[in-house]
């Protein structure tokens, strides 16, 4: 152990002084300091307080009363940049080093610095593959969608119609004053019900609208919102 002295530009040491000088000029690491008194000093309330609180601005409500110093005899560890100026050697703050004065010996500094350094490699560890397994899932479920959306375009959904276009829709239509409300197709209310969903059973549309709700991405039923995997044409005795 090597004892040091604190100084500052307003003082340097002559080459006399059998001592290691730290420089603290332009440190910005944080002193290993102790707080010897600390007392809160509550503030008076006042009308521009109520108004501040009214209006949702903040305003002080206690001044802290601090004063925190280096105890004479507390062992104290240095790391720095360590240079010769006049015959004196100085150790200066770097910021390129976490620590500067510090409280830790140096087996505590190297332990300390690789705690920080494996909760930062792992926590990047973590949030990469958690990236990773969005962006994964993402994916997969986009080609599950297009993969899906293809299969009811060129698939069995347009065949399990009983071959259904444009030309059977039309000839289908009837006046919807014949069809009885009960009948009629919850999305177009103009022609009668000829198509039922599977595997949830509805049969609510006409053949057209069930063209067109097959057809789509992720096709439902307009009733109970359930995926549809096929629709059957119902012929009426």
């Amino acid at each position: 152990m090597v004892p040091f002295a604190l100084v500052e530009k307003s003082w340097w040491p002559k080459s006399q002084y059998p001592h290691i000088f730290v420089n603290l000029d332009g440190s910005t690491q944080p002193l290993p300091l102790t707080t010897i008194y600390h007392q809160m000093h509550p503030v008076k309330a006042t009308p521009y307080s109520f108004l501040q609180a009214f209006f949702g601005h903040e305003y002080p409500v206690a001044l802290v009363d601090e004063e925190k110093m280096l105890l004479i005899g507390k062992e104290v560890y240095a790391v720095g940049i360590c240079r010769s100026k006049d015959g004196v050697v100085e150790i200066r703050s770097s910021e390129e080093l976490p620590y500067f004065l510090s409280d830790m010996n140096k087996e505590q500094m190297i332990a300390d610095l690789t705690l920080r350094t494996g909760a930062l490699f792992w926590g990047g560890i973590l949030l990469g593959s958690i990236s990773v397994g969005i962006l994964g899932y993402s994916v997969y479920r986009n080609w599950t969608r297009w993969k899906r959306w293809r299969a009811l375009r060129t698939g069995p959904m347009n065949t399990s119609t009983g071959g259904l276009d444009a030309e059977t829709v039309e000839s289908e239509d009837e006046d919807p004053r014949d069809i009885p409300d009960g009948e009629l197709c919850v999305i177009c209310l103009l022609r009668r019900r000829r198509c039922a969903f599977v595997p949830c059973g509805h049969q609510v549309c006409c053949l057209g609208c069930a063209l067109t709700v097959q057809n789509e991405l992720l096709p439902k039923c307009p009733v109970c919102r359930q995926a549809i995997r096929e629709s059957l044409r119902i012929y009426g005795s």
